[in-house]
């Protein structure tokens, strides 16, 4: 047996390997990738928001910011990406560990791409049956104008139609998947199936405008769009037929996060239901409070809808 060797080594080398350990296991917990939950520390939150409106939302947040961080004991940031897409990416990749304000749509391809999960949903003020309710969903309406001659959408075949927007839970997808239901069109549904002219405007009020000024004979308009708008529409239209109820926006959140963190986040967060106005200033302008839902019930009329439109694959797709 060969023995070891007595003969003492110098301090420098035994005690290196010891500080480069220490930190490793340094950066591995302040970084939170040190195994166990109980261990696992996140030294800053990052959350990105879907926020409206956009022009003077980014220094409101800090207001929003100080209030996660006195409730967390971590350092939080927010950020505005300019697109839903980049909401999703930033889940996606790690970027982000949370998202509010995020639309039906977004949340179900988030869901399916990025190791998230939904747990609360937002409760807005909405026009529903031109009363209005407080409801984490919401209706859109086939409008035509006052005078003109159509009294059903059938009457509409070979006609002008303006939506908001092909990326548009209640201006596309659930207009289309109402013609579906009606045997209008079939899926993989697409209105020039059904309409002389189409036309994407980039908005609900571009395609009011639209049908006011008679460029169009329809269109469509929603019950969480702002109340002015919705009275000047209304008041002025005839609706032909309602679809819904749609999905409210929805919070996401990463399965990353510990357990009890991920706790804390959302007992603060239905804590501003106490404090709306925090999240009225750049989350939603129609907010009321933050509701518990499971995302198969909240978000099972819009997987409906996508299916029966022959859409899913379009718009659900990694």
């Amino acid at each position: 047996m060969r023995r070891a060797s007595l003969t003492p080594r110098p301090l420098g080398i035994i005690i290196a390997p010891i500080i480069i350990a220490i930190a490793i296991m340094g950066i591995l917990y302040y970084t939170g990738y040190l195994g166990g939950q109980g261990l696992q520390r996140i030294s800053k939150l990052v959350f990105v928001v879907n926020p409206i409106p956009r022009d003077r939302v980014a220094a409101e947040a800090i207001e929003l910011e100080r209030y996660l961080e006195e409730r967390l004991g971590v350092d939080v940031e927010i950020y505005f990406p300019n697109s839903v897409a980049a909401i999703v990416e930033s889940l996606r990749y790690g970027h982000a560990h949370a998202a509010l304000g995020v639309g039906s749509l977004p949340a179900a391809l988030a869901l399916l791409v990025a190791n998230v999960d939904m747990p609360l949903v937002e409760v807005r003020e909405v026009i529903i049956n031109n009363s209005v309710v407080n409801a984490p969903y919401y209706y859109s309406y086939w409008i035509v104008l006052k005078g003109s001659p159509y009294r059903s959408l059938e009457d509409l075949r070979g006609k002008r139609a303006c939506f908001p927007s092909e990326l548009s839970t209640s201006g596309y997808i659930f207009p289309l998947y109402r013609l579906v239901e009606l045997g209008y069109i079939k899926p993989p549904a697409d209105p020039r199936q059904f309409f002389g002219e189409v036309i994407y405007s980039g908005g609900y009020a571009q395609c009011w405008e639209a049908l006011r000024r008679g460029h169009v004979d329809a269109t469509i308009m929603a019950g969480d769009v702002p109340t002015s708008l919705y009275w000047e529409a209304l008041n002025n239209s005839r609706i032909l037929e309602v679809q819904g109820p749609l999905p409210a926006h929805a919070i996401l959140m990463s399965r990353d996060l510990p357990s009890d963190l991920r706790k804390k986040i959302i007992e603060a967060l239905l804590d501003l239901n106490k404090k709306p106005e925090l999240v009225r200033k750049f989350v939603s302008a129609i907010f009321v409070r933050f509701e518990q839902r499971s995302a198969e019930e909240h978000l099972g009329p819009l997987i409906r809808a996508l299916e029966a439109t022959g859409l899913r694959d379009r718009y659900l797709k990694g």
